[in-house]
Parts: C-alpha cells; structure tokens; sequence
C-alpha cells in the first residue's frame, strides 16, 4: 500500500503533467485545487486554503528599506497558499510554485518519467515538515528548530528541517512565542541547562542527551504523572 506522501506526490505529478503550458493556467477545477491543498497540507504549511492570485516580494537595500523593485514568488503556479489567520502565506506560495517547476521542467527539460517524478515529489513533500516543537515545560514552553538551510541554489524554497536524530548543537533553536534564539549551556556536573536569550527561561535536563529526539523523550517522560 503506498504511504500519505506517494499518495499525494502522485496526485501532485499527475495534476502537472496534465497541463502542457501552465503559464497559460489561470484557474483550476475544484478537485484540482483539492490537489495543490493536499500538497502544501502534506508539506506541513497548514494552509487554510489555496486561491488564484500572484504574490511578489521586494528587493531591499542594506539598511532594509524596498527597492522599489519586486520578484515573482509564484511565476508559474497561478495560485497562492493562504494561512489559518487569512493572509499571504508566502513562503508555501514559493514553495508550491518550486514544486511544480521542479515537476514540470523535470518532465519537458529532463525527460524524467512519471514515476522518478513521484519519488523525487513524495521525498521532497516529507522533507518540507518541519520538525514538531518540543514542549520544555508544563506551562507549554516550546523548543522550535533552527531556520531551515536551502538545499540548493535556485530552490529557495527547497529546505532542509530538523529531524529528532539531529544531534542538538550550541544554539539548539528558537523559543517559540518569545522568538529568541535558545542555547544549549553546561549547568552541573550532571546536567545542562536550556536558557532562552530574550527572557532567560532556565530549564535542566541530564547532559548525556545528544539528539532531539533524546530531548524530546526527556520532557515527555517528566509529564507524565505518576498515580499516587
């Protein structure tokens, strides 16, 4: 039986090659648009819909200010994610839009067969989750990975997440809602300490933990409560 993601990467690869000139798309029919949700759904965007539109971004100088010049986020994909709170989900515009170039000029540039389209689709659609937050306190605390790095030039969009396998470094991510960075610091002879920069939450846990994943179960273990 196939998994989720070979699922909707082949649901996903079947909609591109059904359309020869997708610069001349404008609109699309209701499942089909089912289709492009399910995938950025999939990706881990959490999308609240997909809509016909064209976003742009801005060039910006050294000090920050616009340009005045823009950039097509999608250049091909004649929609546009929309988030749960209702605006432009940019970076899920620019990642559908990569998704599909990647599977159109695979196919008319590269000739790659549909099913080397599904796979490459289903491994990037896994990829593009990001890691689950790990919650480092009763109070719902939240450890966030690092900002993605991009896989290659040209793929922007194209990341590479935090897996719970990935050893944890000195600067183990962000603090979610408080959105400073957060540090992995020695604390004891017998423990480290997780310490927010922004507002210094100061949380311990056994220093032999090595990876994410070794975190996660850390956390997760002092939660759960033991019958009295």
């Amino acid at each position: 039986m196939p998994s989720k993601m070979t699922d909707v990467a082949t649901r996903f690869v079947d909609l591109t090659l059904k359309y020869k000139r997708w610069d001349e798309v404008k609109t699309l029919p209701a499942d089909e648009v089912q289709v492009l949700f399910d995938t950025v759904s999939a990706a881990g965007f959490n999308p609240k819909k997909v809509a016909p539109g064209k976003l742009v971004g801005h060039y910006r100088d050294q000090d920050g200010s616009n340009t005045g010049e823009t950039y097509p986020i999608n250049s091909l994909c004649p929609f546009k994610v929309v988030s749960e709170e209702d605006g432009d989900n940019y970076f899920a515009t620019g990642w559908l839009d990569c998704a599909l170039q990647r599977a159109v000029y695979g196919s008319s540039r590269q000739n790659e067969d549909r099913e080397k389209l599904i796979e490459m689709m289903a491994e990037e659609v896994e990829r593009s989750v990001p890691l689950e937050p790990i919650q480092l306190t009763l109070e719902g605390d939240l450890l966030r990975e690092y900002p993605p790095r991009t896989l290659a030039f040209g793929s922007e969009y194209f990341v590479k997440h935090t897996r719970d396998e990935n050893d944890l470094g000195s600067c183990v991510g962000v603090h979610m809602h408080c959105n400073c960075w957060i540090d992995r610091r020695r604390a004891t002879s017998t423990h480290d300490a997780i310490v927010c920069r922004g507002c210094h939450l100061r949380v311990l846990f056994p220093k032999e933990v090595k990876t994410y994943g070794d975190l996660r179960q850390v956390f997760a273990s002092q939660r759960v409560k033991v019958p009295a």
